[in-house]
């Protein structure tokens, strides 16, 4: 018995199954066409299949069905082959063990099988897959030999007569690329693709002045069709001509033929490549513009059209936009998420929590706004607050990253309220749930040292944290401090060197740290110069003023 829980259906109702058995198979197979060619019902086709096989497991036309609807690739194959060799003479079972052999990767034995089809064939499609398959193969000479066949039995077909001239190409045969592109010309001037394919010829032969104007040629037969303009565009892509490349794009963008969806994924590709959104700003801009302009009812566009008035830095305008995109009626959390972060980049924290309030409202149980408000009620330090909504936001978090992050924000908190025990307490459970939340691992790092105390551990979790976090001036700060405190000097100066190269805030902290490690090696000039920095970048006079000292500095030594 045929075992059919590959296909992800394991059947039931045993006594539906004895019931179904006793009929005929003809009978049988008729039903499992009907349940799944009109009914859609997959489950009811395998349990008359396998009732099929219970009176005979080799019977063709069900080892055919089964093998399409097998989710499993190996499965297919196994069942249309054994389908195909019940009935050698039926050539459907040929063909569909063929496409399940390509579809399964069987891509040796399916030249084989395909080189059979082919003989018997009278669809041009056929000798399209065999030829790939051979030239796959490395038998592109044979490839060729095959559609030329093609052409000799159905005439010249566009399809195969591009793939013609690409193996042409391909083994070197530019003249006769050439000349069978001119000859598809004469015989049909109407039709683009073929004024298209003869600019691909020029072109991969490096004769851009002929490719441009086979290119227009083709955009003047059909201007109404993408497909010109995107072999056009194509071109001036491959030959790092941005600026007509994005212009030509910004035509094919409002062309009508071409799916927004399409449209939507070139600009989101284009977008990715930050360096040529800089240098072409204006060809971005306009492009990004027309396809707002041609969908405003589009929210994907309109948030993209957003994401691009933010990296302009027309951040109101981002803004307003961001917030008409909030459908109240259908609510969206990224779209509430999305207004929240600008008007926090913009340091507006009452418009921060109305968003919040707002959205919380609708999604009482997200932990990211849950947190959000928590980070909120820290910074404005009604601490017990932000502790409560870690805490709810803990309740509904789904998985470990999650709750070793909330855990985290608690010893944050605890950390604020000098509550040291509970701080610790908070940042051991966040470890407990992600060993490596780097950030957990500094700050414990960092307090540690600042009680001197568990130093060794401090050290274990920087070096972990730096490990997972790389040139990151504040690990490497903390892994100096915490090196100064062991006494080790001199490696905490290489460390310190690193985070000052590194620190783009000008950081009195760092400053002030470094001016202690000179100190300590007795490098009493330089140590002086980082600690004025450390004043003129907002450090605490009087702290400044002790360092200064001579008895002062007598003790610290």
């Amino acid at each position: 018995m045929v075992m059919l829980f590959c296909c992800g259906f394991i059947p039931q109702h045993k006594a539906t199954r004895q019931k179904v058995a006793t009929k005929p198979v003809s009978e049988l197979y008729a039903e499992a066409i009907k349940s799944f060619t009109i009914h859609k019902d997959t489950i009811a086709t395998i349990v008359a299949i396998e009732a099929i096989f219970q009176q005979d497991s080799n019977y063709a036309p069900a080892l055919n069905l089964l093998s399409k609807i097998t989710r499993a690739p190996q499965n297919a194959v196994e069942y249309a082959e054994r389908a195909y060799l019940s009935d050698t003479t039926n050539r459907y079972y040929l063909e569909d063990y063929g496409s399940a052999l390509v579809r399964g990767g069987k891509y040796d034995k399916a030249v084989g099988v395909f080189e059979k089809i082919v003989s018997k064939s009278t669809e041009p499609d056929h000798y399209r897959i065999l030829a790939i398959l051979l030239d796959g193969n490395r038998r592109t000479a044979e490839a060729l030999a095959v559609l030329d066949t093609a052409e000799v039995r159905f005439g010249r077909i566009p399809i195969l007569g591009r793939l013609r001239q690409y193996y042409l190409l391909k083994t070197g045969q530019t003249l006769a690329a050439e000349a069978d592109a001119q000859k598809a010309i004469e015989e049909a001037p109407y039709l683009a693709e073929n004024h298209i394919s003869l600019a691909d010829i020029y072109a991969a032969t490096r004769r851009d002045s002929l490719a441009l104007a086979s290119y227009q040629k083709a955009v003047a037969v059909d201007s109404l069709a993408v497909e010109p303009w995107l072999a056009l565009s194509e071109f001036y892509q491959k030959r790092g001509d941005m600026v007509a490349y994005l212009t030509i794009l910004e035509r094919i963008f409002s062309n009508e033929h071409l799916p927004l969806q399409g449209k939507i994924e070139e600009w989101k590709t284009l977008a990715h490549d930050l360096t040529s959104y800089r240098k072409f700003y204006p060809q971005y801009d306009a492009l990004i513009k027309r396809l707002y302009i041609r969908n405003p009812e589009s929210k994907e566009v309109a948030t993209l059209y957003a994401q691009h008035l933010i990296l302009s830095g027309k951040i109101d305008d981002a803004l307003r936009l961001c917030k008409q995109l909030i459908d109240y009626k259908k609510p969206v959390i990224e779209d509430f998420t999305r207004v929240i972060e600008i008007e926090n980049h913009l340091n507006r924290p009452d418009s921060v929590q109305h968003y919040t309030d707002l959205a919380l409202a609708l999604f009482p149980h997200n932990t990211d706004l849950l947190h959000l408000r928590g980070v909120l009620a820290l910074q404005r330090k009604e601490y017990n607050d932000a502790i409560v909504l870690y805490n709810e936001a803990l309740k509904h978090a789904d998985n470990d990253t999650l709750r070793s992050s909330l855990w985290g924000s608690i010893g944050d908190v605890e950390h604020q309220r000098n509550e040291m025990k509970r701080c610790y307490k908070a940042y051991d459970k966040a470890l407990k749930f992600n060993a490596d939340n780097a950030m957990v691992l500094n700050n414990y790092a960092y307090f540690l040292s600042l009680d001197e105390r568990d130093l060794e551990r401090a050290l274990t979790m920087i070096t972990r944290a730096l490990a997972l976090s790389q040139n990151n001036a504040t690990y490497l700060d903390t892994m100096a401090w915490v090196l100064y405190k062991l006494g080790r000097y001199n490696e905490a100066k290489k460390y310190m060197q690193q985070a000052l190269s590194l620190d783009r805030a000008n950081s009195a902290e760092l400053a002030l740290h470094y001016g202690d490690i000179l100190h300590a090696l007795g490098e009493d000039f330089m140590a002086k110069t980082y600690w004025r920095k450390a004043l003129e970048r907002g450090a605490d006079k009087e702290e400044i003023e002790r360092r200064f000292l001579p008895e002062k500095s007598k003790q610290k030594k």
